[in-house]
């Protein structure tokens, strides 16, 4: 994520849409989010890239968006008039599919005006400060302040805790850094002369 100072309170908003949502979906905190499952809540069909070619795209379109140029293509979302369909590039991995799914749906839950990904001479649009908070508010639906904490403060393994939320490796360390939920844990651990659990302690 880049530099953008983002609006006075706004990482807290971001804080209470991901605990609005996980409670409307059922979910602590500390459990595991499925991007899939909050789209398919907010009634918004996802598609894998994969099977657009049922759908009349260009057979070599899609293998070069799932091989040499796979890493220019993660998602994408489709808006005609008030419905929205969000495109998935399946050749990614896991983590990375439920990072970018996460990303397109902060677009919508943030209600950011939709606009042309594509300009006329073919150059990307671009507006950074809305591509920020879709990364941020992304990032914080998938792990929360308290569920970064409870994995710092469990000890776990920056491996464990990504498995654990389904994330990337670089994500949860970026979440327990960011968040401040590392810090704390350890301010927690030095007042109180409390040793750092280990798995299966």
């Amino acid at each position: 994520m880049s530099g953008t100072q983002f609006q006075r309170g706004f990482k807290t908003e971001a804080e209470g849409l991901s605990l609005e949502l996980r409670g409307e979906l059922g979910l602590s905190v500390v459990q595991r989010l499925d991007p899939r499952v909050l789209a398919d809540h907010l009634a918004i069909p996802v598609l894998d890239l994969s099977l657009l070619a049922k759908a009349g795209a260009r057979a070599s379109a899609i293998t070069h968006l799932q091989g040499p140029g796979s890493k220019f293509f993660s998602a994408c979302t489709i808006v005609e008039g008030y419905g929205r369909v969000i495109v998935v590039n399946d050749a990614h991995a896991s983590v990375r599919q439920a990072s970018s799914l996460a990303h397109e749906l902060s677009h919508v839950v943030l209600e950011h005006e939709p606009h042309r990904a594509i300009s006329a001479n073919g150059c990307r649009l671009w507006n950074a400060q809305m591509e920020d908070e879709a990364d941020l508010v992304g990032s914080v639906l998938l792990v929360p302040r308290d569920g970064a904490l409870y994995a710092a403060r469990e000890g776990m393994p920056i491996e464990v805790a990504a498995d654990h939320f389904g994330v990337s490796e670089q994500m949860m360390r970026w979440r327990l850094m960011h968040s401040g939920a590392m810090a704390q844990a350890q301010r927690e651990r030095a007042k109180h002369g409390v040793p750092r659990r280990r798995r299966g302690s």
